[in-house]
């Protein structure tokens, strides 16, 4: 511990690398242990099936989202050198996607509630009014996965313009998000979430294992050759 307080770097470093692994790991892991996964795809139908595991899934979610929210704010470390003022930008906009995507996650007690309380076509009924309350889609169901997703998405695009991650991580990550919005929420979801969680530990797993100093080289600014020199070299 008193090593960690002597090297910010180090602490920064194991802190993005370590929420970004962790992310993946709980993200995936909720998707596996969730009733709707396996079961009926109403909600407020397979929560019934096993609440303990339903309770789970959305606790696992939640901190899998929040996590997230820290660790792009650590990946915009990646773009100091180059493409900074985007790199801050989409990071800080994911971030907030990655809170208002967990926020959402208050719709599982809801759906939950219903199912235990009336019949599936009353429960399911009750909720949709409940998440079409305008405020809800303008303030939760809209900004949380178009920020989140999207704002990722865009990090990963800014990392790889900045040469810290090859192309395959955006594009990996992309057909993720782009995968959970056309493939049913179920045993066929599960490829897409792995691929998807897999480019984050990756990710996650590469930032661990670099050194301090290797890190905190992102930090220094690229130097440009003098004038005369690139004079010289060009003729």
């Amino acid at each position: 511990m008193r090593n960690l307080r002597n090297h910010p770097d180090r602490i920064r470093r194991l802190t993005t690398g370590t929420t970004l692994c962790l992310s993946a790991v709980l993200m995936i892991t909720a998707l596996l242990v969730d009733p709707g996964t396996w079961g009926d795809d109403r909600e407020v139908v397979s929560y019934q099936d096993n609440p303990a595991l339903a309770q789970l899934q959305s606790a696992l979610y939640h901190w899998g989202y929040l996590l997230m929210a820290v660790a792009v704010l650590g990946l915009a470390h990646f773009t100091r050198r180059r493409a900074v003022l985007a790199g801050h930008v989409v990071a800080g906009v994911a971030a907030i996607g990655w809170i208002n995507l967990s926020a959402l996650l208050l719709t599982d007690p809801v759906n939950w509630w219903f199912g235990a309380q009336y019949p599936p076509e009353e429960a399911e009924r009750l909720t949709n009014e409940v998440l079409e309350i305008p405020g809800v889609i303008v303030g939760f169901m809209i900004p949380g996965p178009l920020l989140a997703l999207g704002g990722t998405v865009a990090l990963l695009v800014v990392l790889w313009r900045a040469g810290f991650v090859r192309v395959w991580v955006p594009v990996l990550f992309a057909a993720w998000v782009v995968g959970s919005f056309t493939v049913p929420y179920g045993p066929a979801a599960i490829p897409l979430w792995l691929a998807g969680t897999s480019a984050l530990a990756f990710l996650g797993q590469r930032v661990l294992r670099m050194s301090d100093s290797a890190y905190a080289a992102h930090a220094r600014p690229v130097v440009a050759a003098p004038a005369e020199e690139l004079t010289t070299t060009a003729a």
